[in-house]
């Protein structure tokens, strides 16, 4: 008798830190916070590529009378539509994210397994915690392209209107889009804290390690 096929390409728990790329969750926090950081690389990278040019359009054909800021009549159609769509964005993405966390370490909290003692950011995590690590990679990916989007948009408004003044919530986005990146020592700190406040044990356990 044959053995069933097997997917050659999925990761291992066997494997330290999992496969980044397989498409299976990280099985360690040093592999969750890699794959975060080059996601949070990608969008910042996009995003200042696409304000480059467009700032490069804008300036290349901008009448030499006009100010590169200009919060004037005439600029306040296109900074109006612009300033509120991102802080629209701003306030679902803060929103959002709060939502699915909270439901992120309830369910996490309800699961009773242990994680390894000492933590450390290459220690192989039970399957609650990955799934936790996955849940989070997702509500923070939801922020981050919450920010992105209004901050394209205004990268347009900026080339129409030939009007620096766009790159406000442009900068803003992308501090925001950083600010959401999980390291792990960041998730590490997330972990600990959500399981101590759940198990009084672990975090005795924790602290004599």
């Amino acid at each position: 008798m044959t053995d069933p096929a097997q997917n050659p390409y999925a990761a291992s728990t066997n494997t330290p830190g999992g496969s980044a790329f397989s498409g299976s969750t990280p099985t360690t926090l040093k592999a969750s916070g890699m794959v975060q950081s080059i996601i949070t690389f990608g969008l910042i990278g996009g995003l200042v590529m696409i304000t480059a040019v467009m700032t490069f359009m804008a300036l290349s054909d901008r009448d030499q009378q006009q100010s590169l800021f200009r919060f004037d009549a005439d600029a306040m159609l296109f900074l109006g539509i612009g300033y509120l769509v991102f802080l629209g964005s701003a306030i679902a993405a803060v929103a959002v994210r709060g939502i699915m966390k909270s439901q992120a370490i309830r369910q996490f909290q309800s699961a009773d397994e242990p994680l390894p003692v000492p933590l450390e950011i290459d220690s192989p995590l039970p399957p609650s915690a990955q799934t936790f690590l996955g849940s989070v990679a997702t509500y923070s990916l939801v922020g981050q392209a919450l920010m992105e989007g209004p901050a394209v948009i205004n990268a347009v408004f900026l080339m129409i209107g030939n009007n620096l003044a766009h790159l406000i919530p442009i900068v803003i986005a992308v501090i925001g889009i950083a600010l959401q990146c999980n390291t792990p020592a960041r998730l590490k700190h997330l972990v600990e804290s959500v399981k101590q406040a759940t198990s009084p044990s672990h975090a005795a356990l924790q602290q004599r390690s």
